[in-house]
């Protein structure tokens, strides 16, 4: 009898172990919506006019968007930018001493170095579509969008010291802000793994801007800026994802 309680044990373990074999197998790879929040990083190259100004800069992004189950692609993404590379020599040429080292006299009649920087952002509303190509999964694959928003830049200015001539208010004849709306594109790569542990993109992002500056006045040149300015930005852009949808059934087969 003992051993007829344990047999019955053994055929039903194989009975269920078979079970859960066919299920696994009958669960098909499927596509879904996911939601997902990404931070992402981008070295870019200035271009057009934003070149004469600006040299290279770095590019820091967050995005919220959605992957549908028919695999298109929308959202929001925002970003800020920052470089140490300004193209105006004499940018501050009124105001400096006759060194070679570009500083000015503070307050307290102390030499007093000045560094340039590059620092914007941008904004985009985005759409695109994810195909469904070279991925080991139906979310995964080349993904393509575009998106339309602004682009702001100006030139940073600083300094240690208080200096008369270089207050808040003063900085605005000389920094260049400007402000324009602005086109997005990219074109890479998407991975989304059935275990949701490894969430990525990566690939080529560009933006092109058309940007007029909202200073009345330019101190060192002495002139009113009206003209619109082509700007472009181009760079290859990595993001890790972390995503927002529930655990789906073929999610906990295919682990």
């Amino acid at each position: 009898m003992k051993q007829l309680f344990l047999i019955s044990i053994l055929l039903s373990g194989l009975v269920a172990k078979s079970q859960f074999v066919r299920d696994k197998k009958a669960v098909p790879d499927s596509s879904y919506t996911i939601p997902m929040f990404a931070a992402s990083y981008a070295y870019q190259w200035s271009g057009a006019d934003m070149a004469t100004r600006f040299g290279s800069n770095s590019n820091v992004g967050g995005s919220f968007t959605f992957k549908t189950k028919t695999n298109w692609y929308y959202g929001i993404k925002g970003n800020l930018l920052f470089g140490g590379k300004v193209n105006e020599p004499n940018l501050l040429n009124g105001i400096l001493t006759s060194e070679l080292i570009p500083n000015v006299i503070d307050d307290n009649g102390q030499l007093t170095d000045i560094t340039f920087g590059q620092r914007g952002s941008s904004f985009f509303a985005i759409g695109g579509r994810l195909i469904n190509k070279l991925a080991p999964n139906r979310n995964s694959g080349i993904l393509v969008y575009g998106g339309f928003g602004i682009l702001q830049h100006k030139i940073s200015i600083k300094f240690q010291d208080n200096i008369a001539s270089l207050t808040d208010e003063h900085k605005k004849g000389y920094d260049r802000f400007s402000l324009g709306y602005a086109a997005n594109g990219f074109i890479g790569y998407l991975f989304l793994s059935k275990n949701r542990l490894i969430n990525f993109f990566a690939g080529f992002d560009y933006t092109i801007g058309w940007t007029k500056s909202l200073r009345k006045y330019n101190y060192d040149t002495q002139e009113i800026d009206t003209e619109r300015h082509t700007n472009t930005l181009s760079g290859i852009r990595f993001g890790w994802i972390i995503r927002m949808n529930k655990r789906q059934t073929d999610e906990f087969y295919y682990q």
